[in-house]
């Protein structure tokens, strides 16, 4: 029944959903390549024997799908405060430097981190005299749901692979943690979700905590991104003080193209999303024409964007056309916002009905 969608179907693909909270995924991730597949004409594609034509097509969707990527204006500036906080924290004061990125929902943070990290651990490897196995130049963990300083430092040591008691100490664990961070020359921590840190709950203190003491213990530099920090509350009370005088927070707006400048940079975004479809027949700059139109029904969210441009690219490749349908994109990504704002706000009223029953009993 489907067997002429699948017939091409890249099963070998790696997911884009690596283990990244693992060093096994993480490497995997830092070492994959797809590589952008030469560009050919109408007719040497319909030259090609149909094996190799699928492979074309395999080689072009895997390419869009995992291996282009994509330089924005906010990546650039996390990407420098990043590197500016690492030059602080090589000198000897105590106080140290961190990055955090927050943001609405679908503007690249977390991409932005892996990527960075992805980045930095290709040169550190390339330049390094130390054994490639040993070592592990960035770290990535996710803040757990009502994470403490003890499931804080477990994700963190998950990351390593550390064997570790259920009944460990958070000091066990934290010392443990940071004599690896060490031996394997660990120069970033990321930590995603952070916004899950909302300081106005006394519980989340701990954890906050936890992740400062890591920090000053550690040679390396904290990178934090989240949902709207502020509003969530990662910067309340003294600890969130804290928080903001060490770490330079950057934030993942909206694009705006109200300006000459803002519309060149969503412009320059749009063609090099075209370019990384390799579609045959794709005009040059032909996605401009509905620049305004994908900016407000995206609302300036990279990833819901491109998601819906490579879904198309894919129709385009398996319908034969070899270029975009400019009027079915605006269809695809109105639905895709569509269905994404649903799930936004059926899970805004689960929290709103937890939060609610919660009030009650403490009345």
């Amino acid at each position: 029944m489907f067997e002429d969608l699948l017939s091409d179907f890249d099963f070998d693909a790696p997911t884009v959903n690596f283990e990244y909270t693992t060093k096994e995924g993480w490497r995997e991730f830092v070492e994959f390549e797809a590589d952008q597949p030469v560009p050919c004409s109408t007719r040497e594609y319909e030259a090609m024997a149909s094996s190799d034509r699928a492979l074309y097509n395999i080689a072009r969707e895997r390419f869009m799908s995992v291996g282009a990527r994509i330089s924005t204006p906010s990546l650039r500036s996390f990407a420098a405060a990043a590197r500016n906080a690492m030059a602080d924290n090589r000198s000897p004061d105590d106080s140290k430097s961190g990055v955090i990125i927050s943001g609405r929902p679908s503007m690249g943070k977390t991409t932005a981190v892996q990527e960075f990290g992805r980045a930095f651990e290709r040169a550190r490897r390339a330049r390094s005299t130390q054994k490639k196995r040993d070592l592990i130049p960035v770290a990535f963990a996710q803040v757990p749901t009502h994470a403490t300083e003890k499931t804080m430092m477990k994700k963190l040591a998950d990351f390593y692979a550390l064997p570790y008691s259920q009944t460990a100490s958070y000091e066990t664990l934290l010392a443990r943690v940071c004599n690896v961070m060490r031996e394997c020359a660990t120069e970033i921590v990321i930590i995603d979700d952070i916004h899950r840190l909302d300081l106005r709950y006394h519980a989340n203190e701990g954890a906050a905590d936890a992740l400062k003491e890591l920090s000053e213990r550690f040679p390396g530099t904290m990178i934090y991104a989240g949902v709207d920090v502020a509003r969530n509350g990662l910067f309340w009370g003294s600890r969130g003080e804290q928080i903001m005088a060490r770490f330079e927070t950057v934030q993942f707006d909206e694009y705006d193209i109200a300006t000459n400048e803002g519309a060149a940079v969503w412009g320059r975004i749009l063609t090099e999303l075209e370019t990384s479809l390799c579609l045959i027949d794709q005009p040059e700059g032909d996605i401009l024409r509905i620049a305004a139109e994908l900016r407000d029904i995206s609302r300036g969210s990279l990833g819901r964007m491109a998601k819906a441009i490579r879904r198309c690219a894919r129709d385009a490749i398996h319908d034969g056309s070899e270029r975009l349908d400019l009027d079915n994109l605006l269809v695809v990504l109105a639905t895709i916002r569509k269905l994404e704002d649903r799930a936004a706000d059926e899970a805004g009223t689960g929290v709103k009905r937890r939060r609610g029953r919660r009030e009650r009993v403490r009345q």
